[in-house]
């Protein structure tokens, strides 16, 4: 049957080496591959393949030690020839649909760079890669458009934290209810930015390059990625748990100011002008009469200043000495 006419059937072509001696690997000046091409076993119309060698994987570590490199690396290659195999009749399809398995060896100066795969066993962690590299772009875009949201939410958790422990709300509270109190905020701060920190970490992970340049690689990687769920569930209890720590050390923040003995307020700074121009600068107290004014100096001496004797009264900032 004549190329042309090979229908389009979506399924794995199992291709073997001769197949594939016409086809060459695609490399930058620096060497690094960049993609395969060749004709097609099965249409016969010449397709490429770009290859990635990594991946920005979230929630695994990429940064380990890497294995001693073996001399291949696999990949899967989709057709896609750009010639219609539908027929006339329906839609066009550009590519016969079918899929293979290949190696690719890592010496540039191999006598048969693209071979035919025989570790069919690599099929699920390279379903994996092409998924991870499809969904890359718009998963990291996500990720950071959610980060948006955490940042907003440590930046009000702050700004709750600061008017809990506002100037006014320690007023005519002690010493030790203020250091009760600020240090409970900032534990509160503290653990919040914490549990955010290991939420968003169990949710999407860091995200970091893995190198998959040799088949080695690219196992150890879909091995760690599998059982990135476990680290996650633990990642989230300890986001759970500082996420109640911070509860806790706000509440008893918010306990102490509100429920710590008080002393009464000071009154207002006054400056009391008597008749005969003599002044008493101090603060204003309550009066036991109503026939003068009790005013307490800045060295604790409270004086009383009758109301015959009364002029102008001011309030003021601070004392003279």
């Amino acid at each position: 049957m004549a190329h042309d006419a090979v229908p389009f059937r979506y399924g794995q072509y199992l291709v073997t080496d001769e197949e594939l001696a016409s086809w060459t690997v695609v490399r930058s000046a620096e060497g690094e591959i960049l993609a395969v091409s060749g004709p097609c076993p099965n249409c016969g119309h010449v397709t490429r393949q770009d290859v990635e060698e990594s991946v920005v994987a979230f929630g695994q570590s990429g940064l380990a030690a890497a294995a001693a490199p073996t001399e291949r690396m696999t990949r899967i290659c989709e057709c896609a020839c750009g010639v219609d195999h539908q027929g006339a009749a329906a839609q066009p399809v550009m590519s016969c649909g079918n899929w293979w398995l290949f190696t690719i060896a890592l010496d540039a100066n191999a006598t048969a760079p693209v071979r035919a795969a025989t570790d069919a066993s690599l099929l699920p962690a390279l379903r994996a890669v092409q998924e991870v590299t499809a969904t890359e772009e718009s998963t990291l875009r996500s990720s950071a458009e959610k980060w948006i949201a955490a940042v907003t939410a440590l930046v009000g958790l702050f700004g709750l934290a600061g008017v809990v422990v506002g100037k006014d709300a320690f007023t005519g509270l002690s010493a030790c209810a203020r250091g009760f109190a600020g240090g409970a905020a900032l534990v509160a701060a503290g653990c919040a930015a914490a549990a955010i920190v290991w939420a968003y970490k169990a949710a999407y992970g860091w995200p970091e390059i893995v190198d998959l340049g040799n088949d080695q690689l690219l196992t150890r990687w879909f091995s760690s990625r599998r059982t990135h769920l476990q680290t996650a569930v633990g990642q989230l209890r300890k986001g759970v748990m500082w996420a109640l720590i911070s509860l806790g050390a706000l509440l008893v923040a918010i306990g102490c100011i509100w429920f710590w003995p008080r002393s009464s307020p000071d009154g207002p700074l006054v400056e009391v002008t008597r008749r005969d121009d003599s002044k008493v600068c101090g603060t204003l107290l309550d009066s036991k009469t109503d026939r003068g004014l009790r005013i307490r100096r800045p060295n604790g001496v409270v004086e009383t200043v009758s109301a015959a004797s009364l002029g102008p009264v001011e309030n003021v900032s601070s004392c003279d000495a």
